[in-house]
């Protein structure tokens, strides 16, 4: 209580001393020079109790020289000098100072329309003032929270609501939204031309088009949702084993890398899938092979990898009509790794068609190359057969499966791929962290790397630890 007592008269004093001095300036550039010399002042300042009183008494010079903050000039308040003071109150265990600025900074970005940043704020305070069972500052915090800001609560509210008619109507869409899509895009073609021969049309001609290209948009826009509806995804995967990552970078907004997972009875399967070309026909090939994974083990009998990627070039080629010899123009397909998990025993069983797996045991690393052909294509008479690789992992261990969009990504100060011995030492050298620190190292390393070049292809890569 005393501690509460002596905040408010310590902010009491510095606004009636702020009001005073602005007021006896003699000019509006006398209290500036004033402001700037606060300024000075609190950066050469070493000690940080005198650093915070500083920075709090410039946080309330600027709303004397600002006067009654509205919706025009919050603007110009610089809150930098708050975001500071609040830094230090935590650190100084100054809990009423951190409520005080915490309010005023709340308030400013709700005037600037910024809400999400305001809740930042309030539920940051929250939070830490609860962790030191400061309960008798929470209130006014929770108040400004739930009731003072109503138009946050609106938005809230809104996005749920649009989240849930998102829901219900992915629920009733399947993948013929993306047949449908590419006959209305043969539609479009068909129509660009003939209209292209009258140029009296032209600016007519520019209007559909524009008209065209965003309902194309938007059409892609919504066969992502049901992409990723269907797909398996980092959620999915953990629930079928808890330890684990997925690194996911669509080039486009559809994908043709896509992760499959499958539970039968102790058996696990995941499978690590690269599918021809990206975009909207990837997206369509990976939607083909998530039914024909689904429908290849609907059988009682558990099937290994092995089979499993049998049976599914034997499918993709009948589905895809590649065994008709007069079509010579089919040749897509996939690059697929299939790893197996016995829940009960801890045994691995992997097989893949042009993918890798790696293999991390006390820092050791073993790579299992996968059968070098693919899933798929016309030229479906392959001498060599897949085959299951076994291994046992014990405590710790961890595996590791990517397609190649990631080491293929060209960038760098010298314009080169990133290649994949470079990829498999930067997952070693990273290995001990924590599944969720190496997935951000990838991501940011990828990122930097491709700079202002183009991302190339779809990037999936996943971790699993046991």
């Amino acid at each position: 209580m005393f501690a509460v007592r002596r905040s408010k008269c310590h902010l009491l004093i510095v606004l009636l001393f702020t009001s005073i001095q602005f007021l006896n300036s003699q000019t509006h550039k006398d209290s500036l020079k004033q402001f700037d010399l606060l300024i000075k002042e609190a950066q050469l300042s070493s000690s940080p109790s005198q650093q915070l009183d500083l920075l709090f008494e410039i946080h309330y010079y600027q709303l004397a020289l600002l006067g009654e903050l509205n919706e025009k000039n919050c603007f110009k308040f610089n809150t930098s000098f708050a975001k500071q003071a609040i830094d230090l109150s935590v650190e100084l265990e100054k809990y009423d100072t951190l409520k005080s600025l915490t309010l005023d900074i709340g308030y400013i970005y709700d005037l600037r329309k910024h809400f999400d940043t305001s809740f930042t704020y309030y539920n940051n305070c929250l939070n830490i003032l609860e962790s030191v069972e400061r309960y008798d500052l929470t209130a006014s915090i929770a108040y400004s929270v739930f009731y003072n800001n109503s138009a946050l609560q609106k938005e809230i509210e809104e996005n749920n609501k649009l989240k849930l008619i998102q829901k219900k109507k992915i629920e009733k869409l399947t993948y013929i939204s993306f047949i449908v899509l590419f006959l209305f895009i043969l539609f479009l073609i068909y129509f660009f031309i003939k209209t292209n021969k009258k140029n009296k049309l032209l600016a007519l001609q520019k209007d559909q088009i524009e008209q065209s290209k965003m309902e194309i948009d938007n059409s892609i826009d919504y066969s992502k949702n049901i992409q990723e509806a269907i797909l398996s995804n980092e959620i999915k995967l953990q629930k079928l084993h808890k330890q684990s990552f997925v690194l996911f970078m669509p080039k486009d907004k559809v994908s043709g890398d896509f992760l499959w997972g499958y539970k039968k009875n102790n058996l696990i399967y995941i499978a690590v899938s690269d599918c021809t070309g990206h975009g909207v026909p990837g997206a369509l090939l990976s939607i083909v092979g998530h039914f024909l994974f689904e429908i290849i083990l609907s059988t009682e009998r558990a099937k290994t990898p092995c089979e499993i990627l049998t049976e599914l070039h034997t499918s993709i080629i009948k589905t895809l009509n590649q065994d008709d010899l007069n079509n010579n123009h089919n040749n897509d397909g996939m690059d697929v790794g299939i790893i197996q998990i016995n829940n009960d025993t801890n045994n691995i069983v992997y097989s893949g068609a042009n993918r890798t797996l790696l293999h991390i045991s006390e820092n050791q690393l073993k790579d299992y190359k996968g059968t070098k052909r693919p899933i798929g294509g016309t030229q479906f008479d392959y001498k060599t057969n897949f085959s299951d690789i076994e291994i046992q992992v014990k405590q710790g261990d961890l595996l590791y499966c990517f397609t190649d969009g990631y080491y293929d990504q060209i960038g760098g100060e010298k314009n080169k791929k990133i290649m994949s011995k470079n990829l498999i030492s930067l997952i070693q050298k990273n290995s001990t962290e924590e599944l969720s620190t190496q997935k951000e190292i990838l991501k940011d390393f990828f990122v930097k790397y491709k700079g202002n070049y183009e991302q190339i292809d779809d990037v999936l890569l996943i971790g699993l630890k046991f």
